[in-house]
Order: structure tokens, then sequence, then C-alpha cells
């Protein structure tokens, strides 16, 4: 059954903190808890000492002052001046601490779920898009962040800052201090909305993003089918629908944000507006003095301002909570092959490989392959024919445990393939296909890919062997070549050779071409043939998949694929004689052939 990750639909229902996603993310932090601890403990202090400081200079004008205590004064306002200082270096300490334990926790959301991607089945990969995941290695991860470099410890000192404030002010004029909080339930309104609103778009722009990326990734990759059906304004236009709609979500997040923000200056305006009316009747009186009006004045700004701020933490908390959420989609699935308990490394091959009565269906549905049987000895060139859909692609799959099959058996000198560890399995495989990928490194690194004890001595020595040093040779800078993304600096042809070189240099018992002589010349197809046996005169098994038939004459063994069955085995000539499918094929090609 095929996994998704997280929907990208537009009607998905928006929730409150989902704490137990929380308490997953905050996994990531445990390594750096003592660090963090201190960011809190820093944290604490800043909203302990950021109080202080109207306070001391109420002092300066209601005492010092006003009774000409120079003295007294002067220090004062170095006290104010040595509190500005510490909570400067303690803001300093807080913010350099808290954004390098989230740069490192990211580090390790990151690596965690790309390894985690490089581990997944190819049933994942069939079945959910590249840029969806590019999205999820990215921006979802660069969605948390705020979360992990300040979005935590901030909200709970901004909080912790506000608690102090209101205490400070009931110290100072409890009158004031209940004006200043009258004008607070416009503001919990004005938060609610805004959050609400914002929470929704943010996740919106994030699904959007990824359409996006799923999009790019997809028609990029065939911009050659797209050029030659000339699609190129039909995609334009289908990418700027995308474009546009990702365009309109960020305005209407600007469009909260930019009504949000004067909607506090507005409420923090009304309290002062509120506390002057009032404080110019207590003034007259001698009910207030100058002092604790002057604070009272900063105290209202510093309120409002973490106001302002735990929302904004609030919605980097809701943020962080969407991308934790997608990522760990991708995190929780297990769609992997695992290697059985008791498995054991693969030996070198000595007799040979049994498929024995093999069904097996990608959707768990419809079977690709039925009771297929047939056994291949070491040292045999076994050619795989059929038609298109007839199972050959999925004969060599279950052999390299990319899927698992659902009813008999694969052995290898006797010993059941679920039975051996997958990555010894694998090193005793060279597998080339038609379209394979060459990356963005010299011809050098293509081929020993993988195989760091593989000298550049050794690839020489074994191209030579093969017949295939002349062709590394011509090559403008021979192995130091750089082939570019996805081999774009090479031709098919000698992509198609690059990928033959890594296969043959390595010491894979068994060699599987899946249609790899589709983009080779008859020169280079003559080359690739000499190759084949002498990998088969040092005993290699080699499995050949090709429609050409005529490619396959030479194998010792064809074996006839139709409809996931095996229907014929035998030699060329063997199976000529039958006159049955293999038959039937070859003379449909050989027709062509002299047709064209």
């Amino acid at each position: 059954m095929a996994v998704q990750l997280h929907s990208d639909g537009e009607a998905e229902q928006v929730r409150g903190i989902d704490w137990a996603l929380l308490r997953r993310l905050l996994v990531f932090l445990r390594p750096y808890r003592g660090w963090l601890l201190l960011g809190v403990v820093l944290a604490v202090l800043g909203a302990v000492i950021a109080p202080a400081r109207p306070y001391v200079s109420k002092l300066a004008i209601d005492h010092a002052l006003h009774f000409q205590e120079w003295g007294s004064f002067a220090w004062l306002l170095a006290g104010v001046l040595a509190l500005v200082l510490v909570y400067a270096a303690l803001q300093y300490g807080v913010t350099y601490l808290l954004q390098w334990i989230g740069q490192r926790a990211l580090l390790a959301v990151r690596t965690e779920v790309y390894e985690h991607i490089l581990r997944l089945g190819l049933r994942f990969h069939d079945t959910t898009p590249v840029g969806r995941m590019v999205t999820r290695v990215t921006n979802d991860v660069e969605g948390l962040s705020e979360f992990f470099s300040s979005g935590l410890v901030q909200l709970i000192a901004d909080l912790l800052l506000l608690l102090c404030l209101v205490g400070f002010m009931v110290a100072t004029d409890w009158r004031l201090a209940l004006l200043t909080l009258s004008v607070l339930p416009l503001l919990v309104i004005a938060s609610l909305l805004f959050r609400a609103k914002v929470r929704k778009v943010y996740r919106q722009i994030r699904q959007q993003l990824a359409r996006m990326n799923a999009f790019l990734n997809e028609y990029i990759s065939g911009i050659t089918t797209i050029q030659l059906f000339q699609q190129e304004a039909e995609q334009f236009r289908r990418f700027e629908r995308l474009n546009r709609r990702y365009l309109q979500l960020q305005r209407r997040s600007i469009f909260y944000y930019a009504v949000f923000f004067p909607s506090v200056d507005l409420v923090w305006a009304l309290a002062i507006v509120v506390i002057l009316w009032y404080a110019a009747h207590w003034l007259g009186v001698g009910g207030l003095t100058v002092g604790t009006l002057i604070a009272f004045m900063q105290y209202v700004e510093m309120f409002f301002r973490p106001i302002r701020d735990v929302t904004e933490r609030y919605n980097v908390l809701q943020t962080a909570l969407v991308s934790a959420e997608r990522i760990f989609d991708i995190l929780s699935v297990r769609q992997r092959i695992e290697d059985a308990p008791d498995a054991v490394p693969m030996p070198p091959l000595r007799f040979g490989i049994e498929f024995r009565q093999v069904t097996f269906s990608y959707d768990g549905v419809t079977p690709v392959l039925r009771d297929v049987s047939f056994t291949l000895r070491k040292g045999q060139m076994v050619a795989l024919v059929g038609a298109t859909g007839a199972g050959k692609s999925s004969v060599v799959s279950l052999l390299c445990r990319f899927y698992e099959f659902q009813a008999g058996d694969i052995l290898i000198d006797g010993r059941s393939i679920r039975k051996l560890q997958q990555a010894s399995l694998r090193r005793r495989i060279a597998l080339v296909l038609q379209d394979d990928v060459l990356f963005s490194r010299t011809v050098l690194e293509n081929i020993v890919f993988g195989r760091r004890e593989i000298s550049e001595q050794r690839v020489w020595q074994a191209l030579q062997r093969l017949g295939l040093e002349e062709f590394v040779k011509r090559l403008p800078h021979g192995l130091a070549t750089v082939v570019g993304e996805r081999g774009v600096n090479l031709s098919a042809g000698e992509r198609q050779l690059v990928a033959l070189c890594r296969a043959f240099v390595g010491e894979a018992d068994i060699i599987i071409l899946d249609e790899a002589t589709a983009h080779l010349d008859s020169e280079t197809e003559r080359l690739l043939e000499g190759a084949l046996e002498r990998l088969r005169r040092e005993g290699r098994t080699c499995i050949i998949i090709a429609h050409r038939l005529a490619t396959v004459q030479r194998a010792d063994c064809v074996i006839v694929l139709h409809r996931g069955q095996v229907r014929e085995i035998g030699t060329h000539a063997e199976l000529l004689a039958r006159d049955g499918i293999y038959a039937r094929l070859y003379r449909l090609q050989h027709e062509r052939e002299l047709a064209a």
C-alpha cells in the first residue's frame, strides 16, 4: 500500500497547539538542555532587570532631584546606566546563545530527514513527488529556525517580563496600573483574531510552496518534452497561476500584520491618553508625582511591546508546528525493507541464482509477476526478453531487493535472499539502467561512486582489461572530466559508457544491464559485447534486458516473460526452433529492420 505525505490540499483543518508534536520537536533540543537552561536564566534576569530602570528613574526624579540631593541623583543616574548596560549584555548573550542552539538543532533535523529519505524504499519514492521532499528538507526545516533559535525561550521571557511589569506598575501606583490594564480586552480580541487568521494563511503558504517545488522539479526535468511539443507558454501559464496564488497568500499574511501592529499601537496610544487624562487631575491635587508619571509612561511602552511580541512568538510556534507536522510525516514513514535479525553478509557467488515461484505486485492487488521460476548458473550470460510490461525490470528490482515479493523465494547459492544483508547483497550487484544517473562530479568520482577503496590506478587497469580505456582517454580531461548535473556535459552514449564503467570496475559478481545499450551506436555496442565476454570469462554472471533481440543472441540462456509469467527458456537457436513467442518477436523485429 502506498504511503502519502501530509496532504497539500486546501481543505486542511486548522488546529490548536499539538502538545505531543511539540514534545517530539523538543527532543532535538535535548543535547543542548544545559545551554538552553543558561539561556532561560539569562532571559529571566533580563525580564527582571528591564522594569527596574523606570523605577530607578522615578526615585531619581521624585527624591534626589526634587530635594536637590545631587550626590544621590548622580548615583541613581549611574544605576540607570548600569541597568541599561547589564540588560544589553544579557540580550546579547541570550540572542547569541539561542541562535547557536537553534542552528545546531536545525542541522540535526535536516540531517535526520535527509538520511531517513535516503533509506526509504523505492515504493515510497515511486509515489512521492521529488519537489515535495525537497520542500521538507529545505523550507519546512527552515520553518523551525525561529522556534529553535528564539521562539520558546523568548516566549517564556516575554510572559515573565509582563508579570514583572505588572508587579512594578502595581507597586508604583495601583490606580495607573488598573487604567493601563483596562485596555487589555481590546488587545486580547485583536490578538485572537490575528492569531487565527495568520495561522491559517501560514499553513496555506507552505502548502502552496510545496506545490510550486513539485511543479518546478517535474517540468524542468521534462524540459525536452515541453520544448518538443511547444508547451513553453502553457507551462508558463500554469506556473504563473501557482506563483500568483503564492503571492496572494503572502499579501494576505502581510495585510494581517499591517492591520495588527497598528492596532496594538492604537491601543497603546489609548492607554497613554487615559493615563494622561487622569494624571492631569491627580498631579493638580498632589495625588501623583512627576517621577511616577514618567515611570508609568515607560512602563506602558514596555508593557505593550512584549504583548505584541507574545502574539508573534505564538505565530512562530504555530509555523514551527506546521513545519514539524510535515517533517514528522516523513520521519514516521517506515516504508523500507529491513534486514532479518539473522541476516548474514553475502559471500562471493559460488553456484548461482534461483527464482522459485515468485509472485510480486507493486500495489498489493495487481500481480506483476506470477509464479516466476528459473535458475541462473554462475558465469552465465542470461537475457530477459518480452514485451513492454512483461515484468523484466521487476525481476531485476526483486533481485536487488528494492521491493519485497509477496510469495515464493529468491535463492542465492541456496540461501534465501531474505537471509542476506542488503548492503552486502548490493555490493555484489552492478546495475546499469537505460537512463542511469551521473552526478555533478568528475568521471572518476562517478565510476568509483560509493567505493572509496578503488584507486585511480585500479580504475585504469580495469578499463584497460575491459577494452574501455580509449573511450575515457577521448574525454576532454580523461577521468578528471566533470560530467555536470545528470551528465549534461556528455552525450547520451558517453553517459551510458561511464555508467557501464562504474558497473564493470567493481568486484560485483552479478552484472545487470537493463536496456543499457539503448543509447549506444554499433561500434560502442561491439565494445560493450567484448567487455561482457571478458567479464563472463572471469566468472561474472551477466543479466541482460533488451528489446533489441540482436543484442541477446550470444546469451547462454534466454528467458521469455509474457504478462508476468515465464513462458519460454532456452538458447536463441532453440527458441527460434520452437516457433513460439520469442520467434514471433524476433521475426517482427527483423521485418521492421528490413523495412527501415
